[in-house]
């Protein structure tokens, strides 16, 4: 009787034990951010606005993108921003009006996530005379 069962067991999973092999692609790499505007450590003159301009890729896919721009004066407000994605590649593109127009060092802090949580950051600065 065992040997029965353990026949029909093993009979009914034989599909289980031959699996085809599959040749997938297995992302393991996080997005890359390129920073078109501002550039690092550009000086923005006379402007009232700064263009944000960012390209985002990614092997497979892209999640998520957020950015968030802190003045120099702790009291004016920051700006932030988030954007789902559902493609591989994605460019943003913003017009940030500067809060007051005074001599001032911004930081920006920028990020990606794809799809499988792998993540890119980067902060860097500009300043606005």
């Amino acid at each position: 009787m065992v040997l029965i069962i353990l026949t029909v067991g093993l009979w009914g999973c034989k599909d289980e034990f031959n699996l085809p092999f599959y040749d997938s692609y297995i992302d393991s790499t996080p997005p890359t951010l390129t920073i078109i505007s501002p550039a690092e450590n550009a000086t923005i003159t006379g402007d009232t606005a700064v263009q944000l301009s960012y390209e985002l890729k990614d092997d497979y896919k892209l999640k998520s993108f957020n950015i968030r721009i802190i003045p120099g004066d702790i009291n004016l407000p920051e700006f932030r921003d988030t954007v789902a994605i559902d493609d591989s590649i994605f460019s943003y593109n913003k017009l940030y009006t500067i809060p007051k127009d005074s001599a001032m060092r911004y930081e920006i802090n920028i990020a990606a996530e794809d799809s499988l949580g792998f993540g890119s950051s980067q902060v860097y600065f500009f300043n606005y005379q």
